[in-house]
């Protein structure tokens, strides 16, 4: 199996995971349906409070978790195979990205869970997830320019991670001016998953591109080993 894919997994089931959802609470009637990019009628986690989208944003955005950390694993591996010699870059961004990662499964774990205890959960697992995330991405855009260059990918990456911090500022602005900003809060939500989930596609091309290879593989036993083990 070629363990890059893993980048492509996290990517398809974080974007599908939460636009299903997002469509199967939309159809049952337990958020407003819109384009909520666009409108930011609801939240992110909204769509996986009620009905079917509960089971499916949990049943997708656990294994997604998963991958995530095996993503952060192989981003290390990647960097070194690049020539990065830090390995304490390296094992900060592993480590960042973990735990961005273990704060995912904490938030989905607890969606829709009532209660305050697990209302601050969530909020502390929402938090610490984008926050680590967004970090050890930055980190990852920093280490790979330094390795590779200015190319079009380390760009692509670097403007993602530039446009998330704009949003981000701009929020943060607007909500001192806008007495009603809860669509705004949710627009940002939207846009900031969309890209956070869209960074390791990105990374899988340049694991394409640099010739990066990690996979395993099981052998047959020969006769022997397989009569032994009879």
């Amino acid at each position: 199996m070629d363990l890059r894919r893993v980048a492509v997994v996290v990517w398809l089931l974080s974007w599908f995971g939460l636009f299903l959802s997002y469509f199967l609470s939309a159809q049952q009637d337990h958020i407003p349906s819109c384009i909520p990019h666009l409108a930011g009628c609801t939240s992110v986690s909204s769509s996986g409070r009620h009905g079917a989208g509960f089971f499916l944003f949990k049943a997708t955005m656990l294994p997604a978790a998963a991958f995530l950390m095996v993503y952060w694993v192989l981003c290390g591996q990647w960097l070194r195979c690049c020539g990065e010699a830090s390995a304490r870059w390296r094992w900060t961004i592993v480590l960042v990205g973990l735990v961005g990662a273990a704060f995912l499964v904490l938030y989905t774990t607890f969606l829709g869970s009532v209660g305050d205890i697990y209302r601050t959960l969530r909020r502390y697992g929402t938090v610490m997830f984008f926050g680590m995330t967004y970090l050890a991405q930055l980190l990852l855009a920093y280490r790979a320019q330094a390795a590779l260059g200015d190319t079009p990918l380390v760009r692509a990456k670097v403007w993602l991670c530039l446009g998330v911090l704009i949003e981000g500022l701009v929020l943060v602005a607007l909500t001192n001016l806008i007495e009603d900003d809860d669509w705004l809060e949710n627009l940002t939500e939207w846009h900031v998953s969309t890209a956070i989930s869209f960074y390791p596609f990105l990374t899988w091309l340049m694991w394409r591109n640099t010739g990066f290879t990690l996979a395993f593989s099981l052998k047959p036993p020969g006769r022997g080993e397989a009569d032994q083990a009879e």
